[in-house]
């Protein structure tokens, strides 16, 4: 599945790369996002394109905290039609509802879900295995961005998680969150107050929520998503919680399982077929990028056992789990020797 983003995702990349002494024009050309895109917010880009562009920005500035840099200079409304439906919700529930179901106008690599749980709610944002710290960071900036828009900005959330790494400094995190976030977790989100979700919103305005929710009903209907990539958008939302069955998905879709069958049928693929591709795409970051315990990894993926993981990993990939990983490190290894050896330009 191709992914498509809004360009006002690079609000601000040019600015800050400049300043930080790096060519935001080569970036781009590198990635094959046209330079028309850094004028023109709501040009469609590769999202994957636009990850890659932080990244590299990140890399070459030096700047580990580049995302939260940019997710800093950010706007409510850079968030575009997304921003007008959120702010005319009579609560911040409804808000992230409508969050939830109109962020792919922005970016649709990114989904969310919310979760309830005694006195919290946690908002998890979840994305292709190919983003990376950078992204991660701008993402979770601009959901604060939406939080504060909402609640004030003296609002802070209980606590963030990050799947990547601490980084060496914290300086930027606790600028923009205003409390430390956990590094290396399992999801990426924000822990908020459950009775936040109810407060009201002041500038809520019900006639105009309505005009907005039909303009962006009417884009939604010429969208043209498959069916399919709704299926696989579930299946990753429910990896983590386990227990990821074709019954469950065809639940969260409002329909029953054999209607969920039939319509993949239709589209020439199956359940299965989903499964398996969401539970490899998570898997490589997972084993290569992470010194997770392979328990942890078979949980994260929806494996009831570790001896299911490993079984179904060696007919994915050939080879076991652990053969894997420490292939990867191996050939990341290499590479690093080949960067030293290599002359200076």
């Amino acid at each position: 599945m191709s992914h498509l983003a809004r360009s006002a995702g690079l609000t601000g990349f040019v600015d800050l790369s400049l300043a930080l002494g790096v060519d935001p024009y080569k970036i781009a050309g590198e990635v094959g996002i046209p330079v028309a895109a850094f004028n023109d917010p709501d040009m469609k880009v590769p999202a994957r394109a636009l990850s890659q562009m932080h990244e590299l920005a990140a890399e070459r500035s030096g700047a580990e905290d580049f995302g939260l840099r940019l997710a800093e200079v950010r706007r409510f409304s850079n968030l575009g039609p997304v921003a007008l439906v959120i702010r005319e919700q009579p609560t911040v529930r409804a808000a992230l509802e409508q969050l939830r179901r109109y962020i792919w106008l922005q970016n649709d690599a990114y989904s969310t879900d919310m979760q309830e749980t005694g006195d919290i709610a946690v908002v998890r944002l979840s994305s292709p295995a190919w983003t990376g710290r950078q992204g991660s960071e701008v993402a979770l900036g601009a959901a604060m961005r939406i939080f504060r828009e909402l609640l004030g900005e003296s609002w802070r959330p209980l606590e963030v998680y990050f799947p990547h790494g601490a980084p060496a400094r914290l300086d930027m995190h606790l600028k923009v969150f205003g409390v430390a976030p956990r590094f290396s977790q399992d999801f990426l989100g924000i822990v908020i107050a459950r009775a936040d979700l109810d407060r009201p919103i002041s500038s809520a305005d019900p006639d105009m929520a309505r005009q907005v929710v039909r303009y962006l009903e009417q884009i939604a209907a010429g969208r043209g998503a498959n069916f399919s990539d709704k299926v696989r958008e579930m299946v990753v939302l429910l990896l983590p919680e386990g227990g990821v069955t074709v019954e469950r998905v065809a639940g969260r879709l409002a329909m029953d399982r054999r209607t969920l069958h039939r319509r993949l049928a239709a589209e020439g693929t199956t359940f299965s077929a989903l499964l398996n591709a969401a539970r490899r795409e998570a898997a490589e970051p997972l084993l290569s990028r992470s010194e997770r315990s392979f328990q942890s990894v078979a949980e994260l993926l929806g494996f009831s056992s570790l001896s299911a993981f490993a079984h179904w990993f060696r007919r994915q990939f050939g080879l076991t789990a652990s053969a894997y990983r420490a292939r990867y490190a191996r050939d990341e290894a290499a590479f690093a020797r080949d960067r030293m050896r290599a002359p200076a330009a």
